[in-house]
């Protein structure tokens, strides 16, 4: 009988054993959202939105991140005069000069339909942009997130 107790106390000793090892060696599966040190690149659509960003200021947000697409703000008063919800950059460009050719565009739909008013806004305070198509890794993606407050709506 005591040498059926001891193999019993053995048994349970190695069981609790095992489960406490199995229980502390545990590994941690979570995985961060974004890996700073993760530099490959993916396209991004921001909401820009919250910002005061429009193609006067663009650049000082953007200049060394490949700009894929702009999304303008367009009043709803007139927006099925304007009709032009996102506007794609010609890659080989440069962002300015994309942006000079969307500028030059945009302004030319507000012309062709004589908003006068809307056309001088416009030339002085810049297009708001709303949303931003980017080619971007996720380290600068990171920095626009948490510094200068920008959310981002879809990851390609």
């Amino acid at each position: 009988m005591v040498k059926d107790m001891r193999k019993i106390l053995l048994f349970i000793i190695i069981l609790l054993t095992y489960i406490g090892v199995v229980f502390i060696v545990k590994e941690d599966k979570t995985m961060p959202v974004f890996n700073e040190l993760d530099n490959s690149y993916n396209i991004y659509t921001l909401d820009i939105s919250k910002q005061n960003i429009n193609t006067k200021n663009l650049l000082d947000y953007f200049d060394n991140i490949k700009i894929l697409e702009v999304y303008p703000y367009i009043n709803p008063i007139y927006k099925k005069l304007i009709n032009l919800p996102n506007y794609s950059f010609n890659t080989a460009l440069s962002n300015k000069k994309n942006i000079s050719l969307f500028t030059s565009l945009y302004l030319r739909k507000i012309d062709d339909n004589s908003l006068s008013e809307e056309l001088a806004k416009y030339k002085i305070n810049g297009i708001k942009i709303n949303k931003i198509k980017v080619y971007a890794t996720n380290s600068i993606i990171n920095h626009l997130i948490f510094d200068k407050n920008m959310k981002i709506l879809s990851k390609k």
